[in-house]
């Protein structure tokens, strides 16, 4: 199930962050800005060359024994990230 799910823009700022349950979303923006440095690090991975092959959606980008954040990116690097139960 989800429990959060998070809009990022193209320079890292958090610009929607919804939780189920309120009282834990500090730990959410924690682990959300935590997938941040993932997502950075795959998109370098790809290159500036390789941008009209590049896939958009990450799949997992970080874990925990409870969460599983999944990642998402579009052409204008907007991020979107959902953190699930495990």
């Amino acid at each position: 199930m989800a429990v959060c799910v998070a809009v990022v823009s193209h320079n890292n700022s958090p610009k929607y962050i919804a939780c189920v349950n309120p009282d834990n979303e500090l730990e959410f923006h924690y682990k959300v800005h935590t997938s941040l440095d993932v997502i950075e690090e795959k998109l370098s991975n790809t290159g500036k060359s390789n941008t009209e092959s590049r896939e958009f959606y990450l799949g997992i980008l970080y874990s925990t024994e409870e969460h599983t954040i999944y990642g998402y990116v579009t052409n204008t690097k907007v991020k979107f990230m959902i953190v699930t139960e495990t």
